[in-house]
């Protein structure tokens, strides 16, 4: 369910911004280019936190105690560590593609004669 969730953040904004950009305004295009790279970078920066601050390092068989006020955040640790490679290779490009992609039509849009 997780990775549905995830994959409808990262491919329904771009697509909504190529089908369907002329009826959104201004700042909502600048969103939606941008939630592709923040969901994921989020959910990694999470799992990074998780794993440097609560000591959820491992051991030899990886059996540990990744506690975070008294609940175990391991699935959360590895799931947010996971989203380190849809971030990368995606998230970021998808995210910069589109905005590039709506500042120039903004920016020619604001030049026009018309």
């Amino acid at each position: 369910m997780t990775l549905l969730i995830l994959a409808l953040a990262l491919f329904v904004p771009p697509l909504l911004l190529f089908w369907r950009a002329p009826s959104f305004t201004w700042p909502m295009r600048y969103l939606l280019a941008v939630i592709p790279a923040a969901c994921t970078g989020i959910g990694w920066q999470l799992g990074f936190w998780g794993y440097t601050y609560t000591n959820c390092q491992g051991g030899a068989k990886n059996l540990h105690d990744c506690l975070a006020g008294g609940v175990d955040i391991t699935a959360w640790v590895g799931y947010g560590l996971l989203l380190m490679i849809p971030f990368l290779f995606l998230g970021v490009p998808l995210s910069l593609w589109f905005l590039l992609d709506t500042a120039a039509k903004h920016l020619g849009q604001s030049r026009s004669p018309y």
